[in-house]
C-alpha cells in the first residue's frame, strides 16, 4: 500500500511538471466557430477615427483578403458596443457589423475603406484631441481581450506571406497581431505561465470551471492521501497495541495463577498497576480467571483486586457518562463481587439504552445477596423477552437460588408479571396456584393469556371455574387458550360447557379445540361426541368425525 501511494504521488508530480501551455490550432478554432477567425487589432479605433495609416490599412486589407474580418473591439455592455458601432459605421457604412458571441458584443470590419477613412479625417469631423474625452475613451473601459483569440501570427502563417511596406518594423507587426492579456496573479505555487491558469472559452464554456474542478480534484486527492496515511498509521498503532495486549495477557495470566496456587507475593503486581494500559490488561485477565474459580481461590483473587486498587477503576468506569464504559464497569464489578456502586447500577435500570439496561439487571442479580431479583419492582421500562431469557440463563449457569416468583405477580409492570409467570412454569412452582388464579383477571390481555397457559401446563384445577366464568368476556386468543387449558385438565363437569362452545361458536378453530377437550375426557367424552354426531346434522359433524378418526393420530 505504501509503494502504491508513492507511485501515485510521483505520477501526479510528473504530470504537473511536464504540462505544456494549451493552444488551439487555427483550423480547429475556425471549425469550432463555423466561420473564419477574425484579425484582432488593438488600436483599430484610433486607426479609423484619428490617425489613419495608409500602409497599415493596406496591409490589413491584404491580410483579411475580404475573408477574415477585422475585430476592433469587444464589450460586455451592449450600449458601449452600440456607441462604437455608431461611430465607426458613420465612416465605413455597411462594412461594419456588431455581433454577440461568447457573452461579448463585438465590433468587426469586413473591409477597411481607405478612401472613406481619409475623407473623414481630412474633413475635420473627428474633433478629437484626446481619446480619453470621447466616445472611444468611454467605451474603452468596457473593452476586453478575448482570451481564446488565435494569435495573428498564426493566422499570417496560414494565410499569405506578408511583407510590410513603408518600413514597418517587426515590433509594429508584433503589436498588430498579438492580443493584449492582463497579468494574472500567482495562485499558491502556480505562476501566471501555468497551463492551468490559461483562460480559454470552449463552445461558450469557460475553462475557469475546469480549472476549479482540477483544483478540487487535487485537494480531494491530497485529502484522501492524508486520510490514508492517518488510517495506515492508526492501523499500525492498533496492531502494535494488539500484539502487546496478547503478550501481556499471557504474562499476567501466568503471574495470577502463580499467585493463587504457589503463594507468590502480590507486590510484584505493583509495577504493573502503575500504568493504565497494563492495569486494564491485568483487570481483563483477572476477570477471565475468576470465571473458573470457586471458594478460597476466588476470595484470594478478589483480595488481590482490592489490594491493587483496581476496584476504583471499575467504579470510575461504572460512573462514566458513556454507555459502553458503564457496561464494562458493571461487568467488572459483577465478576469481582464489588458492591460499592450498586446505587449507580440501580439508576441504569430504566435507561433508554436496552443493552445498558440488561447489563445493569445482570449485575444486580449477581451483586445482591438477599433478594437478587428485587430490582424487578423498580423496573419501569418494558422487560423484553431477550432480557427474561438472559436472566433465566444466569440463574442456571451460576446456580443462583431460585426465588418465589409469585410475589412478582403483584408488580405494576405487565412484562415483569409475564416473566414471573414464565419462571413459575419453568421451575414448576405449583404453590403459586392461588396467585396465578388471581392473575387470570389481570387488566392486560397478554398477561391473562399467559396465565391461562401456565395454569393449564401446571394443571391448576382451581382455575377452571374462573376460566369458565371469564370465557365470554375474553378476546379470541384468550378463548382459544382457555379451551386448550380445559383439554389439559379433563373434567366431566365441563362437558356441558364444551358442548355449548361446539354448538354455539362459528369459528372452526374453537370448535376443533372444544371437540378435542371433550374427547380428552376419556370414554365418557367419546360417547358424548358419538351421540352428537348421530343426532341431527350440524356443521360441526365433520369436525367430530375428524377428531374421532384414529388414523389421523
Amino acid at each position: 500500500m505504501k509503494y502504491r501511494i508513492l507511485t501515485i504521488l510521483s505520477l501526479l508530480a510528473f504530470t504537473v511538471a511536464s504540462a505544456e501551455p494549451f493552444t488551439i490550432p487555427l483550423s480547429l478554432a475556425a471549425a469550432r466557430t463555423g466561420r473564419p477567425s477574425p484579425i484582432y487589432i488593438a488600436d483599430g479605433i484610433e486607426l479609423i477615427t484619428m490617425h489613419p495609416d495608409n500602409v497599415r490599412i493596406d496591409d490589413l486589407n491584404d491580410l483579411s483578403k475580404d475573408v477574415y474580418p477585422i475585430q476592433i473591439g469587444a464589450f460586455r455592455v451592449k450600449t458601449n458596443a452600440e456607441k462604437l458601432y455608431s461611430k465607426v459605421s458613420g465612416i465605413l457604412g455597411k462594412d461594419v457589423t456588431m455581433i454577440e458571441e461568447d457573452g461579448f458584443f463585438k465590433i468587426r470590419v469586413t473591409k477597411l475603406d481607405k478612401e472613406r477613412i481619409l475623407n473623414y479625417t481630412d474633413s475635420g469631423k473627428t474633433g478629437i484631441e484626446n481619446p480619453s474625452d470621447t466616445t472611444v475613451a468611454a467605451v474603452a473601459a468596457d473593452s476586453v481581450n478575448v482570451a481564446y483569440s488565435i494569435p495573428d501570427s498564426a493566422l499570417v502563417a496560414q494565410a499569405v506571406p506578408l511583407t510590410l511596406a513603408g518600413g514597418t518594423s517587426g515590433q509594429d507587426q508584433d503589436q498588430l497581431v498579438e492580443p493584449i492579456e492582463k497579468p494574472r496573479r500567482n495562485l499558491f505555487l502556480i505562476n501566471d505561465e501555468s497551463p492551468w491558469l490559461k483562460r480559454i472559452n470552449y463552445f461558450g464554456k469557460s475553462f475557469a470551471l475546469v480549472n476549479a474542478l482540477i483544483i478540487t480534484i487535487i485537494v480531494s486527492i491530497t485529502t484522501m492521501i492524508i486520510l490514508l496515511m492517518v488510517i495506515l498509521l492508526n492501523r499500525a498503532r492498533m496492531e502494535k497495541q494488539e500484539d502487546l495486549k496478547q503478550y501481556l495477557a499471557e504474562t499476567y495470566q501466568g503471574m495470577i495463577i502463580d499467585y493463587l496456587f504457589t503463594g507468590s507475593s502480590p507486590d510484584r503486581f505493583r509495577s504493573i498497576a502503575s500504568d493504565n494500559f497494563r492495569r486494564q490488561a491485568l483487570i481483563d485477565q483477572m476477570i477471565d480467571v475468576s470465571v473458573n474459580l470457586k471458594g478460597d481461590a476466588e476470595e484470594k483473587l478478589g483480595g488481590l483486586y482490592l489490594y491493587l486498587g483496581l476496584d476504583r477503576d471499575s467504579i470510575r468506569r461504572a460512573k462514566d457518562y458513556r454507555w459502553h464504559k458503564k457496561i464494562k464497569g458493571f461487568r467488572e464489578l459483577a465478576f469481582m463481587n464489588i458492591k460499592d456502586a450498586n446505587n449507580v447500577i440501580y439508576r441504569a435500570l430504566n435507561s433508554k439504552n436496552d443493552i445498558l439496561r440488561m447489563e445493569a439487571q445482570i449485575a444486580l442479580v449477581r451483586l445482591t445477596d438477599d433478594d437478587p431479583f428485587g430490582f424487578l419492582f423498580h423496573l419501569n421500562k418494558p422487560f423484553s423477552l431477550w432480557e427474561q431469557i438472559t436472566l433465566h440463563e444466569l440463574i442456571i449457569q451460576h446456580d443462583l437460588p431460585v426465588p418465589e416468583f409469585k410475589k412478582f405477580l403483584k408488580a405494576g409492570n405487565p412484562t415483569v408479571v409475564m416473566f414471573a409467570l414464565r419462571m413459575i412454569r419453568e421451575f414448576k412452582q405449583k404453590d403459586a396456584e392461588d396467585d396465578v388464579r388471581e392473575t387470570l383477571e389481570h387488566p392486560s390481555p397478554e398477561v391473562r393469556k399467559l396465565a391461562v397457559q401456565v395454569a393449564g401446563d401446571l394443571e391448576m384445577r382451581s382455575t377452571l371455574e374462573v376460566m369458565k366464568r371469564l370465557y365470554k368476556s375474553q378476546d379470541y386468543n384468550t378463548c382459544i387458550e382457555i379451551i386448550r387449558a380445559m383439554a389439559k385438565m379433563p373434567d366431566p363437569s365441563l362437558l356441558g360447557f364444551l358442548k355449548l362452545v361446539l354448538d354455539k361458536e362459528d369459528d372452526v378453530q374453537l370448535q376443533i379445540e372444544a371437540t378435542k377437550a371433550i374427547e380428552n375426557n376419556g370414554e365418557e367424552g367419546v360417547k358424548t361426541l358419538v351421540k352428537l354426531m348421530k343426532s341431527e346434522y350440524k356443521n360441526y359433524n365433520i369436525i367430530v368425525r375428524h377428531v374421532l378418526d384414529r388414523r389421523i393420530f
